[in-house]
């Protein structure tokens, strides 16, 4: 395995940022020596959510690292969504009393059918990235139809109180939310750009066709707005914080296979070398010894000085 580490396509990608196999972390168990493997390019991609590492090849390497996990987390938050939109199927099937749905009546069952086909399609072996994209886009879409379908359209028609109308939809847009910022595989601009909408389009909804006009109202709909930038910060909170350590962790496993792969290139070099100066069935011999555990190594040279 002689020069394993040193060639851009091994485990220690590109040769700009971390070189050969002993220059490229600085050893695992050194602090921080993960974040040097990177270099000040990389030690910005662990504090800034979306930076990339400076060398092309690491960050492909990293983007194949990372696929598993992203597919693992849209099968997650598809699971999540299926259950959340047939829970609220069954509950309109089975009659159960709350406050009235308005447009969103019959669409439950038509988004679990469409979450559960989205989660069918992506629970194979090995997903390719940009079909893994068009399914987080997809499901981003759907997300976007179900929260916007949950607010209040028509709460005066169904004779529900302007309180209960105005709270009406807001658990699910959160839970939405929450879902979108931490599990679905789409960018960080798009899933703010989803929170913010959710956000303002179910404000928006609550003040112009809640028909009351009391402070009460306002003050739900002031509550419901802080419910709304609490969990869209708490988002993005999340997931630049999963995006860091995806990346630590990455560096990490790299500098480990970056020391591993050279230890073993000094020991084929030190074999070698041994190989070259002595008979091979005393260097044999030496390399046995060399592998026993350090008791029988003792033993065999306090017997073989007896023996002198």
């Amino acid at each position: 395995m002689a020069g394993a580490p040193r060639g851009p396509g091994g485990p220690g990608g590109g040769g700009g940022e971390g070189g050969g196999g002993g220059g490229g972390g600085g050893g695992a168990g050194e602090p921080g020596g993960a974040d040097r493997a990177a270099g000040p390019r990389g030690r910005r991609g662990l504090r800034a959510c979306g930076e990339e590492f400076a060398c092309p090849e690491l960050e492909a390497l990293f983007r194949g690292y990372a696929l598993r996990l992203e597919q693992a987390a849209a099968l997650k938050a598809l699971a999540v969504l299926s259950l959340l939109a047939g829970a609220l199927a069954l509950g309109e099937l089975l009659g159960a009393r709350g406050p009235a749905r308005g447009l969103a009546g019959g669409s439950h069952p038509v988004h679990f059918v469409l979450f559960l086909a989205l989660l069918v399609a992506t629970n194979v072996r090995a997903l390719p990235a940009p079909r893994l994209r068009q399914v987080g886009w997809l499901a981003l879409l759907l997300s976007l139809t179900f929260a916007l379908l949950c607010c209040p359209f028509a709460p005066a028609a169904a004779g529900v109180p302007a309180g209960a109308a105005a709270d009406q939809g807001v658990w699910q847009l959160l839970l939405v939310t929450f879902v979108a910022y931490a599990l679905l595989p789409v960018g960080g601009p798009l899933a703010v750009g989803f929170g913010l909408v959710v956000a303002a389009s179910h404000l928006l909804v609550t003040a112009t066709l809640v028909p009351a006009r009391r402070p009460r109202l306002w003050r739900t709909l002031a509550a419901n707005a802080l419910l709304f930038l609490g969990v869209n910060m708490y988002g993005v909170c999340v997931r630049v914080l999963a995006e860091r350590a995806q990346r630590r962790a990455f560096l990490q496993a790299r500098t480990c296979i970056e020391d591993r792969l050279r230890l073993e290139d000094e020991n084929e070099k030190q074999e070698r070398l041994l190989m070259s100066l002595l008979p091979r069935n005393v260097a044999m011999e030496m390399k046995e010894d060399f592998l026993k555990p350090p008791e029988r190594i003792f033993q065999r040279f306090t017997s073989s000085g007896m023996t002198t």
